[in-house]
Parts: structure tokens; sequence; C-alpha cells
């Protein structure tokens, strides 16, 4: 057995009714009641608390805390901080590995900060402004969206601390580069409270073509205007420039690793700015009220590949998202019942052009005559219901509906060739019920249907006029439009087990299968035959399953232990394109198993070393499963003092300085043509940090 077949625990928790931003220590609480029976009844509801995911709710979930998210000091947190989250992918979603499709829902304070999903949002948000981040597998909360079948990642910010507090932090970087940063905050009184955190990196990167320049900052005031009520106002911003060294054929990776892909330029900026506003009002002892608002802009220019259009693409996107809630809560003391109702609405509107490249062989934009220019706008309409009840008093039983209404309109500025409109509607179920076996033991299991409207990418295709010969539509990897694309639709069954031992292991486990049908795949088009490359249509059937464990063992108080463990299947029962059959095969990028385990030893007050080590199974890099890779395990070293005022910290990353692929993919005849996608040598970085 490898070292590694098992793994780092991160903290156990699941599902709320509405995740939104954690409480300072002054929050106040609905007051308590008096007779034995509303506070028992208050107790119990007082679980599914707005804002928490705690260890009594029907889902599956991991919460990253503070302490762990800063003892880590990420970078790029799909290679540092997420591979101690079960569930995590090898490409772009939550459970589910298709870069393509969005399956995961993101949020900031519990408001939906964008219309399409990615694990990579954590690299979105300020890292310095961070309190906690949910991350909730599967599709059970009736807030989060329909097409969150993967499941919902929600970055909790911080709030104004109880007493002024102010912090300067540096690092540098072996690979060349440096990170600095300052936080602070405190209270102008006992009503008004604030928190600002700003921070700047610049790194090299190991590989040629991988400079970045990250500029971020944060603010949040929260003012209680009564003792019964709370008004919070955030604003963010983040300016990221970074390039991109692409991809190296096995070849180039072997003789060169540190080279870009020859003859690129890749490059993005882009600035993201957020401001938010969220309002608690608590009425008497049984209801509250939530408002909230959230804007996020994004201003973008890009070189990218252009896969599937054929050649490198020079654009500007501009977007602006807007999310709005509305949450009330009111508790009943008949059979401890808790009604949650609400109405979630997101708009986008945005504007994308393309501009012939006068300069694609430096990081200059220098943009030439426009080839494409169109609007697209996004509306999404969602009211919500959940009654929570206990008909007994070791039973917790959970009801929610949804009612998901998305718009999509295209406007081609140039021409007709994105203009467009489509609309999809459906009402999705969703059940819960938790049962407490003992104080310390609880069971719990879920059902839950989602959905998925087809993109506007997916629907537009290229986007283009079609091609004038099929010999010219294959070239130009043309994918045509198709506005009669019908949505995914998913069921998803969860069971569970989450609890603790009297000797001090943490634990939490639970099982889920997931059904697709209606699925959108790219289809092979027939070369010299059809006018195209590929074409998205509903054309396969799937199922995926698996297991998701987090341990923790406190063996005393010099030693801990901690583990996760991702077991993961996905298979097509019906997958047919013109020249393959894949029916049967397995999601390429999906290993069966992952575990990642971590050591922390503390040898004297104020000291922490861990060991993490990574192993992932095997896995196919194409569809057609005729090739497979075995990325080697890793090793990461992390050490930190901790003083009253002072912290110091070395991080070596990939310890034993092994040389592999982060991810490999090839053709069905298993040529592998992409064999790197973030690798990285031994890296050492050093950090201080002063509180005063």
């Amino acid at each position: 057995m490898k070292f590694g077949r098992s793994l780092i625990a991160v903290a156990v928790a699941t599902l709320i009714v509405t995740p939104v931003v954690q409480a300072d220590d002054t929050e106040k609480v609905l007051t308590p009641v008096k007779t034995t029976a509303d506070l028992e009844a208050a107790e119990v509801q007082a679980r599914t608390e707005l804002g928490r995911l705690n260890e009594f709710t029907p889902m599956a979930g991991s919460v990253l805390e503070r302490e762990e998210i800063e003892a880590v000091h990420f970078v790029d947190s799909l290679h540092e901080l997420l591979p101690r989250v079960p569930g995590i992918s090898m490409s772009r979603n939550l459970r589910f590995t298709d870069g393509g499709k969005n399956y995961t829902e993101n949020r900031i304070d519990g408001m939906r900060a964008r219309n399409t999903g990615t694990y990579g949002f954590v690299d979105q948000v300020n890292a310095g402004d961070i309190e906690r981040i949910e991350f909730i597998r599967g599709p059970g909360s009736v807030l989060s969206g329909s097409n969150a079948i993967g499941g919902t990642i929600n970055v909790i910010t911080r709030d104004p601390p109880a007493k002024r507090e102010y912090k300067v932090t540096g690092e540098a970087f072996e690979d060349g580069g440096y990170r600095s940063g300052l936080t602070g905050g405190g209270r102008l009184n006992d009503d008004i409270g604030y928190f600002f955190n700003v921070n700047y990196l610049d790194k090299d990167g190991w590989r040629d073509h991988s400079e970045e320049q990250k500029t971020s900052l944060s603010t949040k005031w929260v003012w209680r205007p009564d003792s019964s009520s709370r008004l919070a106002f955030r604003l963010e911003h983040i300016d990221d420039d970074y390039q991109s060294p692409g991809t190296l054929d096995e070849a180039q990776f072997h003789d060169d690793w540190q080279q870009a892909e020859p003859g690129t330029f890749y490059r993005t900026d882009v600035k993201y700015t957020t401001p938010s506003l969220h309002y608690r009002k608590l009425f008497g002892e049984t209801g509250e009220l939530n408002l909230y608002g959230q804007r996020r802009y994004t201003d973008q220019t890009s070189r990218t590949s252009g896969f599937g259009s054929g050649g490198a693409s020079l654009g500007d996107t501009d977007s602006v998202e807007s999310n709005f809630q509305l949450i009330y809560k009111h508790n009943f003391r008949f059979a401890k019942t808790s009604i949650t109702g609400g109405f979630d609405y997101l708009d986008t509107a945005s504007r994308s052009k393309k501009f012939a490249d006068l300069a694609p062989n430096s990081f200059s934009f220098v943009r030439g005559a426009v080839t494409s220019d169109s609007k697209t706008y996004e509306s999404n309409k969602s009211p919500f219901l959940q009654v929570e009840f206990s008909p007994l008093d070791p039973l917790r039983l959970t009801f929610g509906v949804r009612r998901d209404n998305i718009e999509y309109r295209i406007n081609d500025q140039l021409n007709d060739n994105k203009d467009g409109s489509a609309e999809y509607k459906k009402t999705v179920r969703k059940f819960g019920a938790l049962y407490e076996l003992s104080p310390k033991t609880r069971i719990w299991a879920n059902i839950a249907e989602g959905f998925l409207g087809p993109g506007v990418s997916t629907l537009l295709g290229s986007g283009t006029p079609t091609p004038a010969t099929p010999l010219a539509a294959w070239n130009s990897r043309y994918v045509p439009t198709n506005m009669d694309l019908k949505p995914e639709e998913s069921l998803t069954r969860e069971i569970g087990i989450r609890g603790e031992f009297d000797f001090g292991l943490r634990y939490d486990t639970g099982y889920y299968e997931t059904d697709f049908k209606d699925l959108i795949v790219s289809q092979a088009c027939i070369k010299g035959v059809d006018y195209c490359r590929t074409r998205n249509v509903n054309a396969a059937k799937a199922t995926a399953h698996g297991f998701e464990t987090s341990l923790e063992y406190d063996v005393n108080k010099y030693l801990e232990i901690g583990l996760t463990h991702t077991y993961a299947r996905y298979r097509y029962l019906d997958y047919v394109t013109s020249s393959s059959d894949y029916s049967g095969t397995r999601r390429y990028y999906t290993p069966r198993n992952h575990y990642n385990l971590r050591f922390v030893v503390k040898p004297a007050a104020g000291w922490r070393v861990e060991l993490e080590g990574d192993y992932i199974d095997s896995y196919y890099t194409n569809q057609a499963n005729t090739d497979r890779y075995s990325r080697p395990d890793l090793y990461n070293l992390r050490a930190s003092y901790h003083a009253k005022a002072w912290s110091a910290w070395l991080h070596v990353l990939n310890l034993m300085d092994t040389k592999y692929a982060e991810r490999v993919g090839s053709t069905d005849a298993a040529v592998r043509e992409s064999f790197t996608d973030g690798y990285t040598p031994r890296l050492v970085r050093v950090g201080l940090s002063y509180q005063f």
C-alpha cells in the first residue's frame, strides 16, 4: 500500500438552508424563551441558524477555517489548499470532472457572485480577507441554484474585530517574487466596526511565461442601528495580470519542462470589483429577515489559446453580475418547526469583443480590426421554500422546493450569427433527514433533483458564419450553433454518518449516487462530410457514485493526524458519436482514489510543523480509455512559529523534488498531446508577520 492511502481532514460540516456571513463576537441572537418546551425547540432550530454549516444538517460538506487557511498561506488554492478537501475534481467542478460544465456555484458571504462556477473561484477572492470557506457537496440546498449538482463554494469574509488590531505581512519565494500585505480593523464606537486588507503578489514562477502581478484589497463596515438589526457593507477590488505558459506534449516536457508552449504568448489582465450589502433583522424571538445585494464587475482582456475556434484569440470582456436575495425564517414551537422562504435573483449583462491580434509574438495587447462583438444577457429568477420539523426528538426532517427560471438573450453587434434566445424552467425537490443515534453520533440522508441549462457558449458554438466547405469547417474547428439544446437533468441520493469518539477521533463520511440524463456532449463530426469539427448535442446518459471521508485525530497535545479520502467513479451509460461508441467508458481525469494525509507536530508552545502527503490513483487520459497516467506521490513540509506579536513560517512544497505532470491528456489513439498543467518542482517560501 502506497504511503498515503489516507488523508487530511478538514472541519466536518454540512449544508444549511442559507449560508451567509458569520457573525462576530458581539452578534445579537434571538432572546431565549422561558418555558422548557420552548427552550428545547429553540435549541434544535438554532442548529440550522442562518450562516452556519454544522454537523446537524443532512448534507455532505466541509469547512476550511481561518486557522488552517493561514497555516497554508496559499498562492495557488487548487494545488496548495484544495487537495485537503474531499470531492475536489481534476477539472473545474466539485465531484465531477468536466471543464465545460457549470456544476459548481460560487458565493461570497452567501451571495451568488458569478453566473458560472469553478473551484478556481477561491483565487478570485482576496485571500487576506477569508474567515472560512464552506464546501457544500451535492445539490441539497434550496438556496443553491439547481445547476449546483456538484456543489457550492461559499467564501465567508472577515468581520470587524472586537478590539483594534493591525498586522503587516511579508513573504519571499524561491522561484522569484514576493507577497506583502496589511490588515487592520476595530471599532469606531459600540455600533460601528471596520475591517480592511490590502496585499500585493509579484511572482515569476519556475516555467517561462508564468509571471503574475496581483493586487487585492477589501474593506467591510458593520453598523448596528439597534439591538435586533445589523447592516454590513463590503467592497472588494482585485487586479490580476498573469501569463500562462500553456501545455507541452510528452517529448517537450521531458526535453525541457520549464519551456512555455512553443510560439505562444498567453496573457490575461482581469479586474474584479465587488460591492455588497447585507441587512439582518430579528423579529422578537421567532422571526429573522435577511436582505442581500451584491454586484460584481469584471473587466478582462486576454490572449488565449482559442481552443475550439482555431488559433489564438485576443479579446475584451466586460460584465456585470447582480445578485439580490430576500430570505425570511420563522420558528414555531409545534414539532420544533422552522419555515424558510425567499427569492434569489441573478442578472448578468456581458459584452465580448474579439480583435485581430497585431502583436501575437509579445505580451502586449495590440488590437486590430474587430472580428466579433456580441452582448449577452442572462437572468435567473428563483423562489424557494424549505420546511424543517422534528416528529420525534432525535429525528429532524427537511423538505425543500426551488423553482428556477433561466433566460438567455444574445445580440450580435456585427451580424446575426449570434442572435438568439432561450428559456429553461424547472421545479426541483429536495428532502433530507438526520437522526441522532447518540449525543456524538448522527446519521443523515438526502435526495435532490438538479438541472443545468446550457450556457451561452455551449448554445452558440463557434458563433461565426458556417464555413464555405466541410473541410474549411474541420480545419477551423467550427462548432455550429444549437439553440434547441435541452437542459441536463440529475437525481442525487446521499447517505452519511458523522460524529466523534471519546478518545479524540472525529469523523465524517458519506456515499452518493448521481444519475444524469440528456447530457450535453461534444460529438465528433465526419471530416469532409459535415460542416463542423464537433457539435454540441444531448446525446448521453451517465451515472456517478463515490465515497467522501474526513478524519481528524488529536493524539495528544503534541500530535494531530488528519486524513481526507475521495473515491469517485463516473461512467457513461450511453454516449455514441459518428466515429466512436463511448458507452460504458469511464470519465477521463477521474482517479478512483485520492488521499491526502497530514501529520501535525507541536513540539513546544507556538511551534507547528506539518508534513503533508498527497496520493492519487492512475486515471484515464482520454474518453476511449486507451491510456492511463499515474502521478507520483507528493509531499509538502510547513513549519511555523507564533509568538504574541510575531509570526514566522517556512514552507517547502514538493519536498522530494519529484518530477511529474499535473495532468495528462491524450487522443483516443493514446498519443499524449498535453502533458503538463501546473507542475511545481521543489519550492521554498519564507514569511514573517508582525501584529500591533
